[in-house]
């Protein structure tokens, strides 16, 4: 070989280390082509965790993982920074399907995804409609959980409930507090409207004393209104007459957040609520400083109830439909109806109709309320 050709070759080689060597280091750090926008940029990931685990998680309809034999979640990374479409499979289950963007250098993470089978397995936990004469107040708990207090005549006073059954009967026939509206539970305290509009604050273990005034102005009463105190450990909530206020700390005012609103709840770990009238449902962060309104679900039946299954997931009954939705409101949002006819055993089913529904978040099992039969599901929530 002569040397005017061996020197062609090392500039080739040379000219060629150059450019791929810059284009391998990009690489290694993460950088790609957008072809779309014509220039190099930094990438993202996406992280997946579910519950159970699934078969199948695929990226862009192109990029399939699985879970490991003890994992349940999986990371795919050097994806552009655009929206990407993630789609979980499982046998038996309903599949989950969410477009989410990726941001630059950051992982976008959907890890609170909760999949839900297609054909949940129930059992009868009472039957009424074989007991002649009977009613629904026989069924058991959490249908008929009674309060440790009841409002008569705008009096409060101690219930009928189990544990108050060692209180004797003049301390039961006694007020306990008088001229209230409405009343809840906090802590070790207990909060109430009064007939005079303000919101009270006082020590269970000493209700005699003076009460903490909470609000500086009173809201308007109505006599015929309805009032309702929807709290956690640090926040307040008062439904007044479909008009759904917030406990403003720093001003001692009740601020308007929605309207109108039939009831809300607030999610186990205090950090969102959820809110709806008889065709939507909402969901917002507590902590925000002007309120949200993110719509999680619209519904052709009237919406009955509604209940947040653990921090991420709610369940809604409506007209004859329960249905499971996630709040996850980045891009779309996920939600299944159960089967409307559910098989107990061969030859054994029962038609949903008009359901009454309650999550025990301690067993992580639904109870349906229908045509006085009362069933529990299998667990659903980890």
């Amino acid at each position: 070989m002569r040397k005017k050709t061996r020197l062609i070759i090392l500039l080739v080689c040379v000219a060629c280390f150059f450019v791929i060597a810059p284009i391998l280091v990009l690489y290694s750090m993460g950088y790609r082509f957008d072809f779309e926008k014509m220039e190099i940029t930094s990438t993202g990931g996406i992280y997946v965790r579910t519950y159970p685990a699934a078969g199948e998680i695929i990226v862009d309809s192109k990029i399939t993982e699985k879970p490991g034999m003890f994992s349940n979640s999986i990371f795919v990374q050097s994806l552009l920074p655009k929206d990407h479409t993630v789609l979980v499979e499982k046998s038996g289950y309903y599949d989950y399907l969410k477009t989410i963007p990726v941001q630059k250098n950051q992982v976008t993470k959907l890890e609170n995804v909760l999949l839900i089978k297609k054909n949940m397995q129930f059992e009868v936990l009472t039957d009424l409609t074989t007991q002649t004469g009977k009613t629904t107040q026989g069924l058991p708990s959490p249908f008929n959980k009674q309060e440790k207090f009841i409002i008569k005549n705008n009096n409060l006073y101690y219930s009928d409930a189990p544990e108050n059954s060692g209180l004797p009967a003049v301390q039961k026939s006694t007020p306990v507090l008088k001229k209230i509206l409405a009343f809840a539970l906090q802590n070790n305290n207990i909060i109430w409207i009064g007939t005079d509009g303000f919101l009270y604050k006082s020590d269970l273990a000493n209700l005699t004393a003076s009460p903490i005034k909470l609000i500086l102005t009173p809201i308007k009463i109505v006599k015929t209104g309805s009032y309702k105190i929807i709290n956690n450990n640090s926040n307040i909530f008062i439904n007044n007459n479909s008009n759904l206020l917030f406990l403003n700390t720093k001003t001692n005012n009740l601020d308007n957040f929605d309207a109108p609103v039939k009831d809300a709840k607030i999610s186990p770990d205090g950090a969102s609520i959820i809110f709806y009238n008889d065709n939507n449902i909402y969901v917002s962060l507590i902590s925000t400083a002007a309120p949200q309104k993110n719509i999680l679900y619209k519904s052709s039946g009237k919406i009955t109830d509604c209940l947040w299954l653990n921090n991420n997931y709610i369940i809604f009954a409506a007209g004859n439909k329960i249905a499971i939705s996630e709040t996850d409101y980045r891009g779309n949002i996920n939600s299944e109806i159960l089967p409307q006819t559910i098989v107990i055993s061969p030859g054994k089913e029962i038609d949903i109709e008009n359901p009454q529904i309650f999550f025990n978040q301690q067993d992580g099992k639904l109870y349906i309320l229908t045509n006085k039969i009362l069933m529990s599901s299998e667990k659903i929530t980890p």
